[in-house]
């Protein structure tokens, strides 16, 4: 299972790539080229989005909140997450993983905002299988660290995907083959991926001492 999640939509434009491209659209369309490929190759896919939003607050299909994207990829137990994202800034891609510190294995009770960083170690291979695809590509990649919600609340391997222009027109961005060549990347990337993904180890729960006796805490687990 591969999530992929359009940011922003709605009201929420994101960044305005030109005068007539806003990066929402940009998410959106390498979402669809994407999960064309992975499908095709035996993938499940699972978007957090496959329209555009209605752009009136709170109503139904209204753009998601950022703790609902990490929601629907958490509960999907995703092999991997990828956050598409859409700027004029520079060329290429930039790729970026949370800049959370490691923990040594995953706790039965996960704080929220810090739950990536179990899967860090994953999230850096997965990272590389991507630097390496798009250098067998051509495509042009900065890679870096960022915390970028809602990638740090995720329990699986995560990046971001930040696309850029191809040349010095902000609109080719919107070129179809560029697009295609960035999403073939991604899905080659993502096929020798998913049988390298494994998930971090299981840190047992506390003890809670109480007087006179020592007992485990009851606490409830969360599934990566």
């Amino acid at each position: 299972m591969i999530v992929l999640d359009p940011a922003h939509g709605g009201v929420d434009s994101g960044s305005q790539i030109s005068e007539t491209t806003v990066e929402k659209n940009v998410t959106l369309a390498l979402a669809f080229r994407l999960r064309s490929l992975l499908t095709a190759r035996g993938f499940s896919v699972v978007m957090t989005r496959e329209e555009d939003a209605s752009a009136v607050p709170n109503a139904a299909g209204s753009a998601l909140t950022l703790d609902d994207r990490a929601g629907i990829a958490n509960h999907a137990h995703a092999a991997a997450c990828l956050v598409l994202h859409a700027t004029r800034s520079g060329n290429g891609v930039h790729l970026y993983r949370s800049e959370l510190e490691a923990s040594e294995g995953q706790a039965s009770l996960v704080p929220w905002l810090t739950a990536q960083a179990a899967w860090i170690p994953q999230s850096q291979h997965l990272e590389s299988q991507m630097a390496a695809a798009f250098s067998r590509s051509g495509v042009g990649l900065v890679a870096s660290t960022a915390s970028v919600r809602p990638i740090d609340s995720l329990t699986c391997p995560a990046l971001v995907v930040e696309l850029a222009p191809s040349g010095d027109d902000a609109d080719s961005i919107n070129d179809t083959d560029y697009q295609q060549k960035v999403a073939l990347a991604l899905a080659g990337a993502l096929v020798f991926w998913q049988n390298q993904v494994q998930p971090p180890a299981r840190l047992s729960p506390p003890a809670i001492v109480a007087v006179g006796q020592a007992t485990t805490s009851d606490a409830a687990g969360v599934q990566p």
